[in-house]
């Protein structure tokens, strides 16, 4: 079964006749391959576009081994070029495969395959769309290397709603969000047929494709299992405030060895730079300035953090509905910081100094809506703490409480938003 992406899709054809190169960025086994080679492929056909002017070259295939040197790669999309006037499609995988070679005519300098992209762009009639599954080679450097010439689609592993596509029966909500928040959206996980074969899938693809590719790509060799230590620590803290030192410390009391703030560092660096987690600021709304706060990690794919975790229980089932929200809430354009409030309460008579969370600051063409993720609320009393940031917040712009409890959309008399989870997940425009 192909699953069908249909906004990744449109991008793509959208972006035919822009004489740019086209990079679809994400992480490992979230579908960039199926998009480029099979349903953009399939609709260049479906267009009447010929086979020899769709020239693929996959680069973490064995057999093509010999083409991740950029100067093999240059030459053999100049022999495959077909000068007839039409459109040619080169469609290349994996792009970060093909290394950097030492340019033998000016010493220090290095072709690397941003140069091969940028000559085979000079060619008229030749359409070039790439993909790659490492931000520090690509996303940092689209509009340096690239020259202008770089235009990106950002990809994700599959939506709730996308999920839901894969499924004949949709009737049992709670019964497929139990799914999707253990085992997440990457697509082959989805289509396993067994709950068995879910977690093998997922601890596999975890230890050998994200692990050990991190720890190839950045000579971790020596420190496999520190990093694996380092990233089930991160896992069991999605929805947490974690500093650098947080984590050097829980390591030292997890694992009795010493762990620097700077090597943690450099470990969440080649973590985001592999598309495994993203870090999250805070920003302060109200009161004090918050100096030093420490930031939120999320996972790009529940089932890789569930993995990293070692598939550890249901308590943790609402800070991964916080990561589910925020993926979302990404996919849909926004910009996110967590959101920390302070301010003097009368409490018991006395004038205390409290802190406050707002889930997601979320900003997008100017505006700006703040979003808070409660899992159960089971009366009033739990109904008005989830609202209390909320309505400490004094501005016009749109307040939302998206909860597994609620169902449906409605707006209370001051003005809030509370929203279902289901109908959060599967409504693209809820927030307007």
């Amino acid at each position: 079964m192909v699953i069908e992406r249909n906004a990744y899709l449109q991008k793509l054809i959208d972006a035919v006749g822009l004489h740019l190169v086209k990079i679809i960025t994400g992480p490992r086994r979230s579908g960039k391959s199926t998009l480029l080679f099979t349903l953009f492929a399939d609709w260049l056909r479906g267009q009447g576009v010929d086979e020899d002017h769709i020239v693929t070259m996959k680069l973490d295939r064995v057999e093509n081994a010999r083409y991740r040197d950029v100067e093999e790669l240059a030459s053999y999309f100049e022999t495959k070029r077909v000068n007839d006037g039409k459109t040619q499609f080169f469609l290349i995988d994996e792009i970060q495969f093909c290394v950097p070679k030492e340019n033998p005519w000016v010493k220090g300098q290095f072709i690397t395959f941003y140069d091969v992209l940028n000559q085979l762009l000079d060619h008229e009639n030749v359409e070039i769309y790439v993909t790659g599954s490492n931000s520090h080679l690509l996303s940092r450097d689209i509009a340096t290397e690239f020259r202008g010439r770089g235009w990106q689609i950002r990809m994700r592993p599959l939506s709730f709603s996308e999920f839901l596509s894969t499924k004949e029966d949709k009737g049992n909500f709670y019964a497929l969000w139990d799914e999707y928040w253990r085992y997440g959206g990457l697509p082959q996980c989805v289509l396993a047929k067994t709950t068995e074969a879910k977690i093998e899938y997922l601890r596999e693809t975890f230890l050998v494709t994200y692990l050990r590719d991190i720890i190839e790509r950045n000579r971790f060799r020596k420190d496999e299992a520190t990093l694996e230590t380092v990233t089930r620590i991160l896992a069991t803290s999605v929805g947490s405030r974690v500093s650098l030192s947080n984590i050097a410390n829980t390591f030292r009391s997890v694992e009795n060895a010493n762990l620097s703030p700077a090597t943690v560092k450099t470990y969440l660096s080649a973590m985001e730079d592999a598309f495994l987690v993203t870090e999250v600021g805070a920003d302060s709304l109200k009161g004090r300035k918050f100096i030093g706060v420490k930031s939120k990690f999320y996972f790009e794919d529940l089932g890789l953090r569930n993995a990293a975790s070692g598939f550890r229980g249901e308590s943790q089932e609402s800070h991964c509905m916080e990561n589910v929200i925020y993926n979302e809430l990404v996919a849909r354009g926004y910009v996110i910081h967590s959101g920390r409030l302070s301010v003097n309460e009368l409490i018991g008579g006395k004038q205390q100094f409290k802190q406050y969370e707002v889930d997601f600051v979320c900003e997008k063409d100017g505006d700006r809506v703040y979003v808070q993720s409660a899992m159960e609320i089971p009366d009033e009393r739990k109904m008005a703490q989830e609202k209390r940031p909320l309505l400490l917040l004094k501005d016009s712009f749109r307040k939302v409480l998206v909860s597994k409890s609620l169902s449906g959309v409605s707006r209370d008399d001051r003005g809030i938003l509370e929203v279902g989870l289901y109908d959060f997940l599967t409504d693209p425009k809820i927030l307007g």
